[in-house]
């Protein structure tokens, strides 16, 4: 069942088209990969979805609702959260507090409708034994989970994840794919990750979306997607590229 759509999603920027009539729809509960060489258009796109930005043309349709006008707090109020590419965290407060502070702006915003327990982000993150660290002191993928912990517990029914393996070495990244393969199979939650690493996004994504120059070129399986002569050539590189 599509749960967010998007239909000929254009956005300018003054004379620059960043993406131009991009249509394609994000099924319930899968994993999307968002791939494309650089100024693709992939975190604009991000941020139509998320509310950051509002489409110039075209709409955005989630749950059946047009939020094509929504912003960001009103998205998150409808069950749609986002992650950075640089951790953005309260640096100040534990790591306990980061998820705390989450929770909070989920109920002002969205109310108990997806209320996720503590107890069960602090699992799913692995941050049980990290409570009362203070996350300034967090190593980069400890700080990756707190951003993924403060977004879950905002109740959302979709993450958007801009490049979370973005700083990671081969171990780490391997941990955190784990992470996210746990969150989307305890809880059901839809999965939309930009990323680079391409072989780590086949690894983990049940589709994978490409784009360039802000226009759509293919979405299928990974398997079909990183086979395919156009794709592998011009916009992902060779096929055993990282």
């Amino acid at each position: 069942m599509t749960q967010m759509s998007l239909t000929n999603v254009t956005m300018q920027f003054g004379p620059f088209r960043a993406l131009t009539d991009l249509s394609f729809g994000i099924e319930r509960g899968e994993i999307l990969g968002v791939a494309g060489p650089n100024g693709a258009g992939k975190s604009t796109l991000m941020n139509v979805c998320t509310g950051g930005l509002q489409a110039t043309r075209g709409s955005v349709v989630f749950n059946g609702q047009d939020i094509t006008g929504f912003k960001r707090h009103s998205r998150c109020g409808l069950g749609i959260a986002q992650t950075f590419q640089i951790p953005t965290l309260l640096s100040s407060v534990t790591v306990g507090e980061n998820l705390l502070a989450g929770q909070i702006f989920g109920h002002e915003v969205r109310g108990a409708a997806m209320d996720i327990p503590l107890r069960d982000i602090l699992y799913l993150t692995q941050l049980e034994d990290q409570l009362t660290l203070p996350a300034s002191q967090a190593d980069l993928l400890t700080r990756k989970r707190i951003m993924l912990g403060a977004a879950l517990a905002t109740g959302p029914e979709i993450i958007f994840m801009d490049e979370p393996l973005g700083g990671l070495n081969a171990q780490e990244i391997v941990e955190f794919l784990q992470v996210i393969r746990h969150v989307r199979e305890e809880l059901g939650i839809t999965i939309v990750m930009v990323e680079h690493k391409t072989r780590a996004l086949a690894e983990i994504a049940d589709r994978i979306l490409i784009i360039n120059f802000g226009a759509f070129v293919m979405l299928d399986t990974p398997g079909v997607v990183l086979n395919d002569d156009h794709v592998v050539e011009i916009y992902l590189g060779k096929k055993h590229d990282a």
